[in-house]
């Protein structure tokens, strides 16, 4: 009987990891996660890993504590051990092991959904205490909704000021599906402001390295502290942000998943906040269009009876559009936008 490949867990990740560096803009995060994981798993047999072994796995990690001096997460789990599975698939596609014994281990993927949103008020805070540098980015991932990578690898030949958009390329998105970013007022008026690197292509340009920035959460945490923001606000809750303000102020949501890049109503749903609020205006355009469609009716009845041979009775009274009898429980509801108050960042 022949015996198994030898190939460790640390030799299938170097096998990976210039495929990884080469073509995943997030390979730093994958680099490491690749350290916790050559560090417990490194020396085993990737034919000898299973369920057990990556619970044993999770149970050791949830024993050290992160920077924040708490276990790690059940996110960071899934992502250390959802990035282990491919890369022994990787090897498993080289020929280098029969089959991936880790195809059937699942994700825990418990619920994950975040609700912090940063209001209209918090932007404007966070946009004058933010710096220079970090300004015109906070405008386009708050009003644009685009993602961080999105933003940080911007070049100036994707800008169209003409046009008032940002034409992003099927490579420069998550989805690998080009699309037009729309820019409002404010943030083409930033992006006309700023200099241009004689020697990058970039629109941001760490001025320390002459390339663009690969991480701004310093910045964004100085920020955050100084306009006042509770903590734990991620940059990321900007496109979060930016989805559910286009929905409260009408936008159609089949429009807002073309704006921000969402191809799949699931993924959509997570950035789109439902909260009381929303649900009270609801109920108030419910009330206001009853009233209104009573309203027409009642006119509608009004009106062909003057129209008949005889005269209508005298305590007959057409009533005015949009106005019903008292008592009915269909009383006229004055109904705004429901949309939260611009404030102008600039």
């Amino acid at each position: 009987m022949a015996r198994p490949p030898k190939l460790t867990a640390a030799e299938a990740w170097a096998l990976c990891e210039p495929v990884t560096r080469r073509d995943n803009d997030s390979w730093q995060s994958d680099v490491g996660r690749a350290v916790f994981l050559n560090r417990h798993l490194g020396r085993e047999q990737v034919m000898d890993l299973n369920q057990a072994r990556i619970d044993d796995y999770r149970t050791a990690r949830l024993g050290e504590p992160t920077r924040r001096k708490a276990p790690p997460s059940w996110q960071t789990l899934d992502h250390e051990v959802g990035l282990l599975k491919p890369f022994v698939e990787y090897a498993r596609k080289c020929g280098k092991v029969p089959s991936n014994p880790l195809a059937g281990v699942p994700l825990l993927r418990k619920p994950n959904v975040r609700r912090t949103l940063i209001s209209e008020e918090q932007a404007a805070r966070l946009f004058e205490k933010a710096e220079e540098l970090l300004r015109p980015i906070i405008l386009i991932a708050y009003d644009a909704g685009m993602r961080r990578t999105e933003i940080l690898t911007l070049r100036w030949d994707q800008v169209d000021l003409r046009e008032g958009c940002l034409r992003l390329g099927a490579e420069d998105t998550r989805t690998d599906k080009p699309r037009n970013v729309y820019l409002t007022r404010r943030t083409m008026g930033a992006l006309r402001t700023l200099p241009r690197h004689v020697r990058s292509e970039f629109v941001f340009v760490n001025p320390n390295t002459s390339c663009p920035w690969v991480n701004v959460r310093r910045m964004w945490r100085r920020a955050c502290k100084s306009a006042g923001l509770a903590e734990g606000v991620w940059f990321h809750d900007t496109r979060r942000s930016f989805c559910t303000n286009a929905r409260r102020r009408k936008v159609p949501e089949s429009v807002v998943m073309r704006m921000s890049g969402h191809r799949t109503r699931t993924v959509f749903d997570r950035y789109n906040i439902v909260e009381d609020e929303d649900v009270k205006d609801a109920v108030a355009q419910l009330e206001a269009g009853a009233a209104a469609e009573l309203g027409r009716v009642l006119d509608a009845a009004g009106g062909a009876a003057t129209t008949n041979d005889e005269a209508p009775p005298a305590q007959a009274r057409v009533r005015p559009r949009g106005r019903v009898a008292r008592g009915t429980g269909f009383e006229p509801v004055a109904f705004g936008s429901g949309g939260r108050r611009s404030i102008q960042l600039s």
